[in-house]
């Protein structure tokens, strides 16, 4: 898919962001429409502006919603970081981007075109399927958000000039999930040559069981009214892709490599980025300043000492009760993830003048790294995942987006059947598959105990996950936000003198968060869209 992808992309505009321009354009001149929507590489070359707006790596930014992250400059990017402080209001620009209408207008679209074409007709229902399972995605994320949207089927309209009131959000995950079976049915296993890459089975059955877990979550912590067959159907979807061939990959770090880009057992979907063609720059976003080749970081989003204290220690205790725990060397018989994610202090790490020196992120130090100061962060942890500090130009990394891996498959399915059928043995094995890659023990000892190993599915789940934008939305649907955000979040110990490890000791505080449950579950309607359509009015509770 990246050679065709590139190529495209040298062609007249007609992928990303050039072929979003020209999907949007409607009414076409009447040469392009004599001239295109004619074969299947057009088709094909329409598709592939549907795929651009897949969650791509910006979800790495989103992190910061959760209490996973904190965003350096809570203010940019029109209020991302005022999310996990309660502070958005409608006027935010950061909330229209998720009210993403045209996104949809563009698969829509795109549909509708694809409809009236005389191709082959297997590749013509494979396209549609394609198209479909990304619409569905986009309306599944902007019900978890927003919950009551306009639904608009078939046909691309204009949402602003409609004037389309909402729908209830139950109708629009109906629609998704008509969408998705469709690609459930009509979508390949597998792919090859310049092919891979593209949505598979798979995908659609994971995008299914995540519909079905979110329903299912909902119904019973936001509702108190558990339904089985929902928690059922969501295990079903997962199971489905446990046959498929896919398994983790023995190094969790190399996942999120440029070297693993379609060349790995684990990673289900991807948004494909393409070397000197479609590139992103996480390194600098992962990274303080003075570490790497360049010595280039904007430190712009850093873990809390909230998440770092919450991997286990290697015999499966917390670092409150593990006689293995070290709070003067606290990073040693841990969870391999832990250092594998993340950039700690007093860990080597590469300097611009080709040496390896510790990372000592406190004020004390005076280090280029040092925390509260341009390119220092707020709490005195960075990022390894999707980082890489041998680059020698941060700028222009082209390692994938992963959206679907193996892992969440398992955990989805572990997760589904805890919840109606406890003593099934599957629960175990998924997790404990995930926990042995990450050198843990398993869990045996609380097989068939479902509130223990509920919480021990939504702890792995946070760790195997970190920064690829899935905890934001697990806490709203376990509906623990009100818990985990309306703490402050913390870095460092303030005191150098202090153990570095010392959970009991004062701690810098990077941010102060405020989360209502009786608001912050659902996101306002953006006031421009409002503006623009009274009927998207009643505005959602408390906003």
């Amino acid at each position: 898919m990246k050679k065709i992808i590139a190529y495209s992309f040298l062609l007249s505009g007609l992928v990303m962001s050039g072929c979003k321009k020209y999907l949007e354009t409607e009414p076409l001149s009447q040469a392009s429409e004599t001239t295109f929507w004619k074969t299947v590489d057009d088709a094909q070359t329409g598709l592939n502006a549907v795929y651009s707006t897949l969650p791509d790596s910006r979800d790495f930014w989103r992190d910061c919603h959760s209490d996973n992250s904190v965003m350096t400059n809570a203010w940019g990017e029109g209020g991302m970081g005022y999310i996990c402080q309660g502070n958005q209001t409608p006027a935010d620009t950061y909330i229209s981007e998720e009210w993403a209408y045209a996104d949809i207008r563009i698969a829509l679209y795109y549909l509708d075109k694809l409809s009236a074409m005389d191709i082959d007709a297997s590749m013509k229902k494979r396209f549609d399927a394609e198209a479909r399972f990304i619409l569905a995605m986009r309306y599944f994320r902007m019900t978890q958000l927003f919950g009551d949207i306009p639904l608009i089927k078939e046909k691309p309209v204009d949402l602003d000039a409609s004037a389309l009131p909402r729908s209830p959000k139950q109708e629009v995950l109906d629609y998704a999930l008509q969408n998705v079976e469709t690609a459930v049915e009509n979508l390949p296993e597998s792919y090859s040559g310049a092919d891979v890459g593209r949505i598979t089975k798979g995908a659609a059955y994971l995008l299914k069981a995540n519909i079905y877990l979110y329903m299912a979550s909902y119904k019973k912590f936001h509702e108190n009214a558990n339904d089985a067959a929902l928690w059922t159907k969501a295990a079903e979807a997962a199971d489905a892709v446990t046959t498929l061939g896919y398994d983790l990959e023995p190094d969790y770090s190399y996942l999120f490599k440029q070297q693993s880009n379609n060349n790995n057992t684990e990673v289900i979907l991807a948004y494909q980025y393409v070397k000197d063609k479609l590139v992103q720059y996480l390194p600098l976003l992962a990274s303080p300043s003075g570490v790497g080749q360049t010595g280039e970081g904007w430190a712009s989003f850093c873990p809390t000492r909230d998440l770092i204290d919450s991997y286990e220690t290697t015999d499966g205790q917390s670092i409150e009760t593990s006689p293995l725990y070290n709070k003067s060397n606290p990073f040693v018989n841990r969870d391999k993830r832990l250092a594998e994610t993340f950039m700690l202090p007093g860990q080597p790490v590469i300097r611009p003048d080709g040496s390896t020196k510790p990372y000592n992120p406190h004020p004390s130090y005076n280090n280029p790294e040092k925390m509260n100061a341009e390119g220092g962060g707020l709490t005195g942890y960075m990022y390894l995942k999707f980082n890489d500090l041998t680059l020698l130009d941060p700028y222009t990394n082209y390692g994938n987006w992963p959206i679907y891996r193996y892992a969440e498959a398992l955990l989805v399915l572990a997760e589904a059947l805890n919840e109606y059928d406890p003593g099934n043995a599957k629960i175990q094995w998924a997790v404990d598959k995930i926990r042995a890659r990450a050198g843990l023990p398993g869990v045996a000892a609380i097989a068939g105990d479902q509130a223990k190993m509920r919480e021990a599915i939504r702890e792995e789940r946070r760790h195997e996950f970190v920064a690829e934008h899935k905890r934001y939305f697990d806490i709203l649907r376990w509906k623990i936000a009100e818990d985990v955000l309306n703490v402050p979040a913390y870095g460092i110990n303030s005191d150098v003198n202090d153990p570095i490890g010392d959970w009991t000791k004062p701690k810098f505080l990077a941010q102060d968060r405020h989360f209502d449950p009786a608001k912050h579950y659902l996101w306002p309607v953006p006031q421009t869209s409002i503006d623009k359509n009274n009927n998207l009015l009643p505005q959602n509770p408390n906003w």
